[in-house]
């Protein structure tokens, strides 16, 4: 087994990445009420993950293999050029034993446009196809009516929306759920606000093991200590640190993997507690240290 996967009792995910970006906006910018030197706490920790004032940023995505059932959580930014890199998801999918063909579900953490990126072919900038010819897109009705919103959509860098989103409607393929939701009785979807109104993690529970993939509750390693370091992309800041303070809780005390799109490949990791602390540990060959 490569380290871009894992088992999880009978289910298998597989971690591919999309494109590794340094993000624009600089840290001041994107973390606006955290000094900017708080961060040099972590420089040293995560030295990947940074570039100068800013942060870089794995695009990733997963592959649950369930039951029969092949599901994609998020589709990355998309072919680009975004900010001078081009996407490879459908590359790395294909060298990992994936092919579009093969996935029947295509599920979104939340609506932002680095989670959405190759849910259409694309002709001349012109959504043509789905990229994923026989899945059904499924995303949380809140984020739905969220990104529809004009204000919301004037708000973003481009008409995403307009991409990615309105063309799997009107094709009749894409499904909205309201509530937490079982894409197989191995894998759940579960509602985990504040990042948006209805940004969801995915718990994959199975012969007596879980792990959660939890979208943007955390983009930066930092924010298992700072957990109340929250970004400008975080529409409901108490309410993030809420859902992320309960998921480090959940995932210290029972040494459940915390898997992670926007930090180092593959994502795989587990939080620990030092001297009243959390930590992020990076892999899973670390036992869960409770003290």
């Amino acid at each position: 087994m490569s380290e871009f996967t894992m088992r999880v009792g009978d289910a298998e995910i597989i971690a591919v990445t999309d494109m590794n970006i340094i993000y624009p906006r600089p840290l001041p910018e994107l973390f606006p009420e955290v000094p900017v030197e708080a961060w040099d706490d972590y420089r040293g920790d995560f030295p990947e993950t940074f570039a100068g004032q800013h942060i870089r940023l794995e695009i990733g995505c997963y592959v649950v293999r369930s039951q029969g059932h092949t599901i994609l959580i998020d589709t990355g930014y998309g072919p680009g050029p975004i900010e001078g890199e081009l996407g490879q998801l459908m590359d790395n999918l294909s060298t990992m034993g994936v092919e579009a063909e093969d996935v029947d579900t295509v599920f979104f953490s939340h609506l932002h446009p680095d989670h959405t990126g190759w849910n259409m072919v694309l002709g001349e900038g012109v959504p043509t196809e789905p990229t994923f010819p026989n899945a059904r897109y499924v995303v949380h009705s809140l984020d739905l009516e969220h990104f529809r919103k004009p204000e919301v959509e004037a708000g973003m860098s481009f008409p995403f929306m307009y991409r990615d989103m309105e063309p799997l409607d009107k094709l009749g393929i894409l499904d909205t759920i309201d509530e937490d939701t079982n894409l197989t009785p191995e894998v759940r979807a579960v509602h985990t606000p504040g990042h948006t109104p209805g940004h969801m993690s995915v718990v994959v529970a199975s012969g007596g093991e879980d792990a959660i993939i939890q979208g943007d509750v955390f983009i930066h390693p930092a924010q298992v200590v700072e957990d109340d370091w929250n970004c400008i992309f975080d529409v409901d800041w108490p309410l993030t640190t809420e859902t992320r303070r309960k998921m480090l809780d959940d995932a210290a005390d029972n040494g459940t993997p915390l898997i992670s799109c926007h930090f180092p490949l593959p994502g795989f990791g587990r939080i620990g507690r030092r001297a009243g602390k959390r930590y992020y540990q990076v892999g899973l060959d670390i036992a869960p240290t409770n003290n």
